[in-house]
């Protein structure tokens, strides 16, 4: 088995969610996740921010954070932090791969996050005022997101 992206959460410089994508397990109905599951992706989310606080001193703004912490033997958390203080984080599923993803994988699922988000707010018909208080609702953002999780291999698996 290879690893694969299982959500990805965008959060606020406020340390609010933004947008949170969960990506079902292959071979399965593309509907809407269990609530259960996104509020526990929530819950996760909202426990990588301590980790987050806790390196900002070390770290310089725009920086990729690497693995934030392992949610369990087959789940971990990865981080990246803009330098509008926006935070990135890229849940993987390592279910049957043995010892994860190395360092720098997801740089370029950071990198392409990045430049969505960019994107959206450079938007001058977004309404950016309200972009830190509420959800992104972009069609255009959530189905990037949903095509930069999908369309990520790991290193190892090509």
């Amino acid at each position: 088995t290879v690893s694969r992206i299982t959500c990805i959460s965008i959060v606020g410089k406020q340390n609010n969610p933004l947008h949170i994508h969960i990506f079902p397990p292959p071979n399965t109905a593309q509907t809407d996740p269990d609530p259960s599951i996104l509020l526990n992706y929530h819950f996760l989310t909202h426990t990588t921010l301590d980790v987050f606080a806790l390196r900002l001193p070390q770290k310089t703004a725009d920086q990729d954070f690497g693995l934030l912490y392992a949610v369990s033997e087959d789940l971990a958390a990865y981080g990246w932090l803009t330098n509008t203080g926006v935070k990135f984080v890229v849940f993987v599923s390592c279910v049957g791969v043995g010892g994860g993803i190395r360092e720098g994988e997801l740089k370029s699922v950071f990198k392409e996050l990045q430049t969505a988000y960019i994107a959206l707010v450079c938007n001058p018909f977004y309404d950016s005022d309200n972009l830190e208080k509420k959800p992104i609702t972009s069609k255009k953002f959530i189905s990037e997101v949903k095509r930069i999780g999908e369309s990520w291999v790991p290193s190892s698996a090509v």
